[in-house]
């Protein structure tokens, strides 16, 4: 594992936040970086988006060079959309984003 940014739908900027449901409407994402094991929390632009929202915040992923997600589940314009631009799937739970990042680590989640 090197230099990988995995991001994490959440709905909080708290400390450790519990992963939210919705991929593209969550409020912001836990962006994790391997590279100094460190994380940030920025909002997500696509919350709002009146349709889209998936896709837009595969998008905003992109541009942050975001190389894994976790999430719970996925629409199939978000899941289409995350695979065209080669951004690795992981199905997590909604628990909080270290335990999350602790079971990627350990390769204990499933890629879809």
């Amino acid at each position: 594992m090197n230099n990988l940014k995995v991001a994490i739908p959440v709905s909080s900027k708290d400390d450790n936040p519990i992963m939210f449901e919705r991929f593209g409407r969550a409020s912001y994402f836990c962006i994790f970086d391997t590279e100094d094991d460190s994380s940030v929390v920025v909002a997500n632009p696509a919350v709002g988006a009146r349709g889209g929202a998936g896709p837009r915040a595969v998008e905003f992923l992109s541009s942050k060079q975001i190389q894994s997600v976790i999430v719970p589940q996925l629409g199939p314009n978000a899941d289409g959309a995350l695979r065209a631009a080669q951004i690795t799937i992981f199905q997590g739970e909604p628990i909080p984003v270290k335990n999350l990042i602790d079971k990627w680590k350990k390769d204990e989640l499933r890629k879809l």
